[in-house]
Formats: structure tokens, C-alpha cells, sequence
């Protein structure tokens, strides 16, 4: 089934989604992280664009912060029937947008720590990490049936609507030899 005949969600910034089969969920990452909630025997998935490792802010989305998008993207995940016993959780993006001299660190490598650290403290299963570009700027799409989650680099291309989808679907026809 091409992706042209399934429905794609989008996941903005700072946001958190939820898919079930024959879903796709997507995102564009740099420095910030996709957190993947999976629960492959009911496939259902719960997708989480982290920005920053934490904080507070007015108007910020559930997703925008790792110490709150973790465990809102779990109860998300489970309120639309992920078994939480089945969860499984991975990490995708981190990329480094900016020279490390400029920036306050690698936001990207503390968005993981802090994402890797919270789910620890959930109790969840870490299922492992891809790598997205390493000078960010990186497509995710995660699929719902099959549970395959990949990460493409978006550098020299641009999109429409329609291009989106054309990756999305050549991204899950073909996946990348990632581990």
C-alpha cells in the first residue's frame, strides 16, 4: 500500500501525536528529537517532537519539553489502546544545527540524555536511537503497520505538500540501511 493511500499526520514543533494502523506519523527534526512511543502488537504510536531537554513556558506545546513530553506521549499512546506492558520507545534527530562554540552545548545531544533519562525513571523499554543528519535537518516518518521507523536527511531538497508524501512513501518502500 503506497503512503498516497494511507493518511499522514504531521507532527508540528513542540507537539505530540498519536497514530494507529495504516497510519504514518511524521516530522522534521534538527537538533530536536523524535520520541517514539510504539506499541507494535496493537500498532499504535505515539510521536513527540522535543525541542528542549526542560522547562516551563506559556504556550509551549506537550511535546516541546522531554521531562513532560515522555510520559504525555506514553498516557496518550495507552488512552487510544497501546497495552502498556507492549511499549517500546526510541529516539530519532538529535542532529547538531549550530557550531558547538556558538551554542550552550549540543541541544540535540542534551534533548537525548534528557529523554533517555526519563525514560528510565517511566520504567520503559528503550528500543534504540537513529541517527538523523548530523548537521540536522532530517525527515522522520514512523509506520503504524509494520512499526519501521525512518530517518532521511533533507539537505538540497525542498518540498510541497506533494514532495512530502513522495519521500515519506519512498522512505518506507525503501528503507535506509540503518541498524
Amino acid at each position: 500500500m503506497a503512503v498516497t493511500d494511507r493518511s499522514v499526520i504531521n507532527v508540528p514543533i513542540g507537539e505530540i501525536e498519536c497514530g494507529r494502523a495504516p497510519q504514518i506519523l511524521t516530522t522534521l527534526l534538527g537538533s530536536c528529537v523524535g520520541f517514539i512511543v510504539q506499541d507494535l502488537k496493537n500498532q499504535i504510536c505515539a510521536l513527540a517532537h522535543v525541542v528542549r531537554p526542560n522547562g516551563t513556558g506559556a504556550g509551549m506545546g506537550p511535546g516541546y519539553f522531554a521531562d513532560r513530553a515522555a510520559p504525555t506521549a506514553r498516557d496518550a499512546a495507552i488512552r487510544i489502546g497501546a497495552d502498556p506492558r507492549q511499549l517500546m520507545v526510541r529516539l530519532a534527530g538529535g542532529g547538531a544545527m549550530f557550531d558547538a562554540k556558538l551554542a550552550a552545548g549540543n541541544i540535540g545531544q542534551l534533548n537525548v540524555a534528557a529523554l533517555r533519562e526519563v525514560t528510565h525513571k517511566l520504567g520503559m523499554v528503550f528500543g534504540g536511537q537513529l541517527v538523523g543528519a548530523r548537521d540536522g535537518g532530517c525527515i522522520l516518518a514512523v509506520d503504524t503497520v509494520t512499526g519501521r521507523a525512518e530517518v532521511r536527511s533533507l539537505r538540497e531538497r525542498e518540498f510541497g505538500d506533494r514532495g512530502w508524501r513522495t519521500l515519506v512513501d519512498e522512505m518506507l518502500q525503501h528503507p535506509s540501511r540503518q541498524p
